[in-house]
């Protein structure tokens, strides 16, 4: 599934990225776009959702302060709403009045994004929908009994054909405008690969940009899997990314009670990433364009916790067997990495692995910690105990770190060896038979 360009092998591994959902909604503080359906709580007639783009007008808007609160939050990609479900795009389009340039801001919004987070060396993407509510020829079939057009237009072939052109002219616009983009995410399919044509839009897009990774909204043509609002209990095969919000919902929201805690954020980086996927983690801007204080106190407190445990999750894959180690894991290459969100009421257990260890490690600080293996690996379970003070804990989430002398030979290889050593067998059996 994912592509094999060299310059888009950043994205596994890649740990933690940030959303943007903004535009003229947030003046309302209600949600992208899904106001414009009638079964919304927030529900906004058309015309005078659209209208809020004249008084959209965001003076503080200042992408650097975006660009440095992302760096300390320690992410490693960025990614915003160029263009949401109600057709109003960010950025300077040909194809639409319907825009930044035209509209409130009278000013291109993508392109100092873009700049401001290259400058400080995040990977750059650009959420950009497949549906789109303001444009006059989009089908209004219904995608879904709560997903249509908050419009009464009527399908017709050609016009859908002459829709298909813009949504076409419109990426390919992003991808010549700007620069490199490193990511494209695109949302709600909700048609198959034909009527999209797909294959045709993805071959247009990296034969502009050969390296982008594309997630698989666009169907049959993603490069990884995108669960959403929650942590798939068994894992995509493949990449893939959780999107999430901090609160309730993607846009800003002048309620700040739903915010989840810093430490259930941390918990939730932890376990995606023990399972191989990145969390790409959404903040809502106001109006004006700056990041509510309780966004911004989150992503710093992140940060610092990445600070010093970062190696646990950057470049990392899934942990091995989850029989090794009563919680999360991650590994790279001879480590592996412990994931430890409560206190310890007794030495840490680790079993199933009989590659001798070197050393382990507390990342919080640094230190060795004591260890002792069984000394006869192959007649034992592979048991690791460690120690690890209470005291020496982080209060959010301690990550320890065993190197081990060589990579182990991870316990799910050894099971899948032993699956097609068993195969194997079988169908040398029935050749005889």
């Amino acid at each position: 599934m994912a592509t094999k360009h060299p310059e888009a092998q950043w994205f596994q591994g890649a740990g933690l990225g940030v959303f943007i959902h903004w535009g003229p909604y947030s003046l309302r503080g209600i949600e992208a776009s899904w106001p414009l359906q009638p079964h919304s709580p927030q529900y906004l007639d058309a015309a005078t959702y659209e209208s809020l783009a004249q008084d959209f007008n965001p003076q503080n808007y200042d992408p650097k302060t975006w660009a440095n609160d992302i760096k300390r939050a320690g992410a490693t990609y960025v990614i915003l709403t160029a263009k949401h479900h109600d057709g109003f795009c960010l950025f300077d389009t040909k194809t639409t009045d319907y825009n930044a340039v035209k509209a409130g801001p009278k000013r291109d919004l993508i392109a100092p994004y873009i700049r401001a987070m290259q400058d400080v060396g995040l990977k750059v993407g650009l959420y950009f929908t497949t549906i789109d509510w303001h444009d006059p020829d989009f089908a209004t079939i219904p995608i879904h009994q709560y997903i249509k057009s908050p419009k009464p237009f009527s399908y017709d072939p050609l016009r859908w054909y002459q829709f298909h052109a813009r949504f076409m002219e419109q990426l390919r616009e992003l991808l010549t405008n700007y620069g490199r983009l490193d990511l494209i995410w695109f949302d709600v399919p909700g048609f198959g690969a034909d009527r999209w044509r797909s294959s045709e839009v993805k071959q247009m897009m990296l034969n502009l940009q050969p390296h982008l990774v594309i997630n698989d909204r666009l169907p049959e043509a993603g490069d990884y899997a995108t669960p959403e609002q929650q942590i798939p209990f068994k894992p995509p095969s493949g990449w893939w990314e959780t999107c999430m919000t901090m609160n309730h919902q993607w846009a800003f929201h002048p309620d700040t009670s739903t915010y989840k805690s810093t430490a259930e954020l941390i918990h939730t980086l932890t376990e995606v990433v023990s399972k191989g996927g990145n969390l790409l983690l959404n903040v809502g801007p106001k109006p004006d364009g700056t990041w509510p204080e309780e966004a911004v106190i989150r992503y710093q407190e992140i940060g610092a916790w990445l600070e010093h445990s970062g190696e646990g999750i950057y470049g990392t894959t899934g942990g091995p067997h989850p029989a090794c180690f009563h919680g999360p894991m991650t590994r790279k290459g001879k480590t592996l990495y412990l994931h430890v969100h409560d206190l310890p009421r007794w030495p840490l257990i680790v079993q199933g692995i009989f590659s001798p260890v070197e050393k382990v490690r507390l990342l919080r600080t640094a230190e060795t910690l004591n260890f002792a293996q069984q000394p006869n690996a192959l007649l034992s379970d592979g048991r690791i105990r460690i120690e690890l003070p209470g005291e020496k804990c982080d209060p959010v989430s301690t990550i320890v770190a065993i190197d081990f002398a060589e990579e182990p030979d991870w316990p799910e290889a050894q099971t899948l060896r032993k699956i097609e050593s068993h195969h194997d067998l079988d169908s040398h059996a029935s050749s005889q038979s």
